[in-house]
């Protein structure tokens, strides 16, 4: 049975040029994946055209609006009942696609999969993940929140170390995964009502919490998944963002002009074993961030996102449907639940 993954083309910077590239790409790559493609149908047939494409496996849903960047989510959901995002969600509701996945604006992404798909049961909140490359693992590690709530409660936090868990135990394998509870410090009398409250909770899981961990800690490999509400971590992700990429791009034309200069002109490689390095660390090795918590399986791009990250982004929603992460999140939920209720 093919995965069947649907495609706002109208979302991100670039626009269907870009998301059907990439959503090309990605077809080339899996042949048991099929496409949803909503958008505006004249622009998608035009990009399709561009590229060698088996449409057999592709189905079209027309769209005739689109939610812009800089619009207000929910006023923009409310007023634009055709929108690409809209139809999207009423896609995937509706069983004609298994997963969704938009480069648009997130605000309206989190709010349409939210109203559109519901919350599965028990959890309170859904919550973005993020990936976190680490340079030496095999995996990365799984930041949330990183921006859908940002007025979290306790029990919410608790929610998401127990999905993300199970979202990184299921996708990547990993064995018991360590949890961190983001934090001002290490010691146990740190940090403010909801950090401290959240730990007690962490504590009666059955989760392997580690206790609480520092912004160092997120990037040195120590745990796999670090909670924290929305507000705070949507700053650790663009600040790191921000540094990584300003950061990469010194190094590389330094170390570059040194190699160039000692070789006397003579070209080493050096530059295309400088990209491939800096792309690890790259948004797009991962493609999106998994919005945990929704009753389906929704997926929220870059706006940047470029032909590779749409592309590795379906092959992250198709692994996520491959591995039915969703049922084992209902299943990880409830059990928490019910040790709760014991304690």
């Amino acid at each position: 049975m093919s995965n069947r993954i649907g495609l706002d083309v109208m979302g991100g910077d670039h626009g269907p040029s870009v998301t059907i590239a990439g959503a090309a790409d990605a077809l080339s790559r899996y042949p048991d994946i099929e496409l949803v493609l909503v958008g505006r149908e004249e622009a998608i047939q035009a990009e399709l055209a561009k590229h060698e494409i088996d449409d057999s496996r592709i189905e079209i849903i027309p769209a005739t609006e689109t939610v812009e960047m800089h619009e207000s989510p929910v006023e923009a959901l409310r007023k634009k009942p055709d929108s690409s995002l809209r139809q999207l969600v009423r896609a995937h509701k509706d069983g004609r696609c298994q997963a969704i996945f938009s480069a648009g604006n997130t605000g309206a992404m989190v709010a349409a999969s939210t109203m559109g798909l519901g919350l599965l049961p028990l959890v309170r909140r859904a919550g973005i993940a993020v990936a976190i490359p680490l340079p030496d693992l095999q995996h990365p590690a799984m930041l949330i929140d990183v921006g859908a709530n940002v007025a979290c409660k306790p029990n919410h936090l608790f929610q998401y170390a127990v999905m993300a868990s199970e979202f990184i135990a299921r996708v990547y394998g990993v064995e018991s995964p360590k949890v961190g509870l983001l934090n001002v410090g290490e010691e146990e009398q740190k940090g403010n009502a909801l950090v401290k409250e959240t730990r007690d909770l962490l504590a009666s899981s059955s989760l392997n919490v580690i206790g609480n961990v520092e912004g160092g800690d997120i990037f040195n490999g120590s745990c796999d998944v670090i909670v924290c509400d929305g507000f705070v971590g949507n700053i650790v992700l663009k600040t790191s963002e921000g540094l990584s990429e300003r950061l990469l791009g010194a190094v590389f034309s330094e170390v570059k002009h040194l190699f160039d200069e000692a070789a006397g002109g003579a070209d080493t490689g050096i530059g295309d074993r400088l990209r491939k390095f800096a792309a690890r660390f790259h948004y797009s090795e991962y493609g999106g961030a998994p919005l945990l918590g929704v009753d389906g399986i929704s997926v929220i791009g870059h706006g940047r996102s470029d032909v590779r990250a749409i592309s590795n982004a379906i092959r992250w929603a198709r692994q996520m449907l491959t591995v039915h992460v969703r049922d084992s999140m209902v299943k990880a939920i409830e059990l928490n639940a019910a040790r709760l209720e014991q304690g």
